[in-house]
């Protein structure tokens, strides 16, 4: 509305003054009409000033406040989408000045510099606050994305008739995540499916880096502990093993995304079963068209029950990251992380096209996992 008046006042004034010089050069008046033509130089100059101060959408507003945040690697690409930061551009006046870090990697020593930290585990959230216990800041969970293994038509049909995964209308589930995970006591060809050979394994990405590999090196954690969740104490009886598992997967990717990528382009016969996120899967399809048949008709998401969230809190620790956390709630910027990057905000987001792999449309309840301290002990030992 505003907008509409400032155009109109903007047309009236510039016609009244073409009309008003048409006048003055008609009878010979040239010293008004150079004076009129100043006049006229100056309404313009207002105009556009008007214009600009009513209109809240023009490019170029003078109020950009720069954030510089501390961010967890599985964001990179979120923060790097132009029409993410025109949405904060134009109605916050924000922009993201970030550092990327790595799973449990925390900001720690001087703050000062730091308008915000957003890691992609709430296990982060925690050693920040052991590290700065003295520290008042404002936080909330801002994302989440579920820990899934991804795997193969072909493999997920065998193991749905072995009773390791089972098929809850359209999505695939883990009901018991020990049972799944003593599959690795057998070897592909007693599944019968062709081509494969070797131990079953999931391969997972490096947890000393890797946010979704940290995920499932604590799955693995509560299931040898008798499926409780293990404290300081029980760790070290277990850690033996979890080092043991770690060491037979091999030599780890650096993260989930490498691993992901060459799990695509590399297939089946390569990659059988890998541990990941479900905004991965989301993050492909609409960056890579070329695979988009492909992983609709080939690639299946399962998903273990109860779900395994890779939480994204953000921690304000300025006025300016304040505001960073309100417009990262904003409805805009939350439908565009889920359709465009597979980060949930709410209880239902509709998967569209990938509901034929298996994505669901409610988030599901999620379980508990050792605290920060115990997965710290586990990364040290590696």
């Amino acid at each position: 509305m505003k907008t509409e008046r400032g155009l109109s006042m903007s047309i009236f004034v510039v016609v009244l003054c073409a009309a008003l010089l048409i006048i003055v050069s008609a009878i010979h008046q040239w010293k008004l009409m150079i004076l009129l033509v100043v006049l006229f130089a100056a309404s313009a100059g207002v105009l556009v000033w008007y214009t600009a101060k009513i209109n809240p959408d023009i490019a170029d507003r003078k109020e950009i406040e720069s954030v510089h945040i501390v961010f967890g690697i599985e964001k990179k690409a979120l923060l790097k989408d132009l029409e993410f930061q025109e949405i904060l551009r134009k109605k916050y006046g924000l922009v993201i000045k970030g550092t990327k870090t790595d799973a449990l990697a925390v900001p720690e020593g001087d703050l000062q510099n730091i308008d915000g930290f957003w890691p992609s585990s709430a296990w982060a959230e925690e050693l920040f606050k052991l590290i700065h216990p003295e520290l008042l800041y404002k936080t909330h969970t801002v994302f989440n994305t579920p820990l899934v293994i991804f795997s193969w038509a072909e493999v997920v049909e065998e193991l749905i008739k072995q009773g390791v995964i089972e098929k809850k209308n359209r999505q695939y589930v883990i009901p018991d995540m020990k049972k799944f995970l003593s599959l690795e006591e057998q070897t592909y060809q007693s599944l019968r499916i062709p081509r494969l050979q070797g131990p079953i394994s999931v391969q997972s990405a490096d947890p000393r880096q890797d946010t979704s590999g940290l995920l499932f090196i604590g799955a693995r954690a509560v299931v040898l502990n008798r499926g409780n969740i293990p404290d300081e104490k029980e760790i070290a009886r277990i850690l033996p093993e979890i080092l043991k598992i770690c060491k037979g997967m091999g030599k780890a990717e650096s993260s989930a995304d490498i691993l992901f990528d060459r799990y695509i382009k590399q297939g089946q016969s390569r990659y059988p079963m890998i541990s990941g996120c479900e905004n991965q899967v989301i993050e492909y399809y609409n960056i890579f068209p070329r695979y988009q048949e492909m992983i609709r008709t080939q690639i299946r998401v399962i998903f273990p029950e109860p779900a395994v969230l890779s939480e994204h809190p953000f921690i304000a620790l300025t006025k300016k990251g304040e505001l960073l956390l309100t417009a990262l709630q904003d409805p805009d910027i939350k439908l565009l992380a889920w359709k465009k990057f597979g980060f949930r905000s709410g209880a239902e987001n509709d998967p569209g096209d990938l509901k034929a792999i298996g994505l669901p449309e409610h988030a599901e309840p999620a379980t508990s996992m050792p605290s920060a301290e115990v997965m710290k002990k586990i990364v040290e030992a590696m």
